[in-house]
């Protein structure tokens, strides 16, 4: 790497952190690209690209990790029969700051790429290891953390990636899940609370629905994990979050 490579990571960095990022790494197309393929995504999978699907010169990868907080940023709330998220606007808009900033410099990017797994990206870049809850867990912000990417041809510097086990022998996060969907390092969405698609939770809300009209789960344990927020809302499950012991102090300030 060139100095100029060295200058210009070290502005990117500084500005999406001066831009509402917590976090900022970086690794190379050809890390990702090495791991096997697999699924992507949560109701809806789909199987796993190599980053020249979305951009054939792709050098760097920036994965950018924002604080979630607040109880706020887990608000689910219905909007003509889908699900929108707050806090994916608000890291949208961080994003493209970025991405932006890039391609003033005369960069090419691709913005959050679905089929490369962010947390996979997230682990390789350093942000963090993937902990027994199948989130990223950091040092600091511990599961409480949620992803962004940008593909591009600029040639920046990739970090060490996350190997550190932070769990060890510790299972709270498994011990506290209400459906048990939990099993080390894995998730079984057809357990978890958040599992269900969002064409299904939307009517579980503006309908005022059980859950048990999609799973066989007690409704009771939906509402008391996935509360109303405001009569088009409910909180997502964070309760596996809750239990783990990384980031408990940053969610208090």
């Amino acid at each position: 790497m060139t100095q100029t490579s060295t200058a210009l990571t070290k502005e990117v960095k500084e500005y999406a952190l001066s831009h509402g990022a917590e976090l900022v790494g970086i690794l190379s197309p050809e890390t990702i690209d090495a791991t096997p393929n697999h699924w992507i995504g949560w109701q809806v999978q789909q199987p796993s690209e190599k980053t020249t699907y979305y951009m054939k010169e792709a050098r760097s990868i920036v994965v950018l990790g924002y604080h979630a907080f607040d109880d706020i940023y887990e608000a689910q709330i219905t909007h003509n029969g889908g699900i929108e998220y707050p806090i994916y606007t608000r890291m949208r808009l961080y994003a493209r700051r970025v991405l932006r900033k890039l391609e003033e410099k005369g960069f090419n990017c691709v913005i959050y790429p679905f089929n490369l797994s962010q947390k996979k990206m997230a682990q390789l870049a350093g942000l963090g290891p993937i902990g027994k809850n199948s989130l990223i867990i950091n040092p600091e912000y511990g599961p409480w953390i949620r992803l962004q990417s940008i593909l591009t041809d600029a040639p920046l510097i990739p970090d060490e990636p996350s190997t550190e086990d932070l769990c060890g022998d510790c299972t709270k996060c498994i011990d506290a899940c209400p459906t048990k969907a939990l099993t080390p390092y894995k998730v079984d969405p057809e357990r978890c609370l958040i599992g269900i698609s969002e064409a299904e939770l939307s009517r579980l809300i503006t309908e005022n629905l059980p859950y048990t009209t999609y799973r066989t789960t007690p409704d009771e344990v939906f509402r008391q994990h996935m509360p109303r927020h405001t009569k088009n809302s409910v909180l997502m499950c964070t309760t596996c979050q809750k239990a783990c012991p990384y980031g408990e102090d940053k969610r208090l300030t």
